[in-house]
């Protein structure tokens, strides 16, 4: 009778479980946080000169999916849109020397949107 009633504890016991009822202690917010950000953004140079060309790559999700990006000069924004994978070539002009300027690409890809950012500053 005892491994009756103690085999019937375990299987409600089971049933009831925090994890099987959905009750798990983490929120969905939390869940969202934990996706990690497979997109990488790279420069070809972080020091470059005024006046040159600056070659941006994206890579960590598909070839060939979509992506936006602003480049946040000291007065200025730019925006630019490329495929992951091909290497897009931009040229600074005349950016502010020593100002500290940010890459900002946005990939949507499987139903999330990723952020990554670069960085570069002209000498």
């Amino acid at each position: 009778m005892k491994n009756k009633i103690a085999l019937f504890l375990m299987a409600v016991l089971v049933v009831f479980s925090p994890v099987s009822a959905g009750i798990t202690g983490v929120s969905s917010i939390q869940a969202e946080a934990a996706v990690k950000n497979p997109v990488k953004v790279s420069l070809s140079t972080t020091t470059p000169k005024q006046r040159t060309n600056v070659t941006l790559n994206v890579s960590g999700v598909p070839k060939n999916t979509a992506y936006t990006g602003t480049i946040f000069y000291k007065s200025k924004k730019t925006y630019i849109s490329g495929k992951v994978g091909t290497a897009k070539k931009f040229n600074i002009s005349t950016a502010t020397k020593g100002y500290k300027v940010k890459v900002e690409i946005v990939v949507k890809h499987n139903k999330q949107t990723y952020k990554s950012y670069a960085y570069f500053t002209p000498r």
